[in-house]
């Protein structure tokens, strides 16, 4: 489907995209606020859109969560690409050559590359009825919830998470010092708590929407850019056994802080020591959000206490209200993102 796009620029990729058989332009919308009610009727396996609809595609992503491809006339700045890539944006277009014909059969090449491979792929499953399933490759979360904790740590990791709904709009992150033998009852325990699916983490894992990774114990875990997506998908690596508690709060942390910048919370719960100071730290100044458990709620308040008084703590908060406290930040991280996002149009237009 296509957005609000230059008159030429809607004709040639109109053009180019028919001369794949598979491919065919479902509708088009130009007038503003249309985008969302006409994806959310077509539901078309990309949809293409013009700087003008940036502001759109917030609402967009309640009504469509597949793949997006931004058209745009000047390139654009790494920043406005974190920012829209957490709201659907796959990749970009760049603009069109139009007086130079063998720069705009490079650029029809590019059109073609990324149209493909942002489409979802066809599986051999049926759905019910008969009709087949489409599949995507995640598109990156909206932000990193990493909830880390020792001693008392499962059962906080699992109050907080039952209090989680399932579309919830962040990847989030479990990381509690335990034995590599006790990771599978782990994971098994926030299953039975959680709406949302929860997996035990392994190399190459991907960082989705709505989706719990457990660090396994005896391994520390690190998140970084994936090769595989254009922007900012984001996957977990291993890394060599260190001297510290393992799964290490801290590298998991710092890693997140690194890779994702200021979309991340960080939540030190119950636990003995000071693992995860670091790790607050480095979210603190990548723009992050870091909160603790209060002493009352807490089993040990080794960890918690050592972040406190680190300064590091934006809010001390009891076990009951964590789920409510995340909640409230993801909201409103998403309407901020909204304003950055306007802003972010206004300088590419410029």
């Amino acid at each position: 489907m296509l957005g609000n796009l230059p008159t030429f620029v809607g004709a040639e990729l109109t053009r180019l995209l028919h001369t794949d058989p598979s491919v065919r332009v479902v509708g088009t919308t130009m007038s503003a606020g249309e985008l969302a009610g006409q994806a959310r009727r077509l539901q078309p396996g990309v949809v293409v859109v013009g700087e003008s609809q940036l502001l759109e595609l917030e609402q967009l992503r309640h009504h469509y969560t597949g793949p997006v491809l931004l058209y745009t006339t000047q390139p654009p700045l790494p920043g406005m690409l974190r920012e829209v890539s957490r709201l659907g944006v796959y990749d970009y277009l760049a603009a069109a050559p139009m007086y130079d014909e063998a720069k705009m059969v490079e650029w029809r090449r590019q059109v073609k590359r990324k149209v493909q491979a942002a489409r979802p792929k066809s599986t051999n499953q049926a759905a019910p009825g008969g009709t087949p399933r489409r599949t995507t490759a995640p598109l990156p979360p909206k932000g990193v919830l990493v909830l880390g904790g020792s001693t008392g740590g499962a059962p906080a990791v699992e109050q907080v998470l039952r209090a989680l709904p399932i579309n919830f709009p962040w990847a989030i992150l479990v990381a509690v010092h335990l034995p590599a033998s006790f990771t599978e009852s782990l994971v098994e325990r926030l299953r039975r708590a959680s709406a949302m699916p929860v997996e035990a983490a392994s190399e190459g894992s991907v960082l989705e929407a709505g989706k719990i990774l457990v660090a396994p114990g005896g391994f520390n875990c690190s998140v970084h850019s994936s090769g595989n997506h254009p922007w900012l998908g984001w996957q977990i690596r291993f890394g060599q056994q260190t001297g510290l508690d393992t799964p290490s709060v801290d590298i998991l942390m710092q890693s997140v802080a690194q890779t994702v910048g200021r979309n991340v919370l960080g939540v030190i719960l119950t636990g003995l020591g000071h693992d995860g100071t670091a790790g607050a730290r480095a979210i603190r100044e990548q723009g992050g959000v870091v909160i603790a458990q209060d002493e009352a709620s807490s089993a040990v308040f080794g960890m918690p206490k050592s972040v406190i008084k680190a300064g590091y703590a934006q809010a001390v908060v009891p076990l009951v209200d964590i789920a409510s406290f995340v909640l409230r930040h993801v909201r409103t991280s998403a309407l901020t993102r909204v304003e950055r996002t306007s802003i972010s149009s206004q300088a590419l237009s410029r």
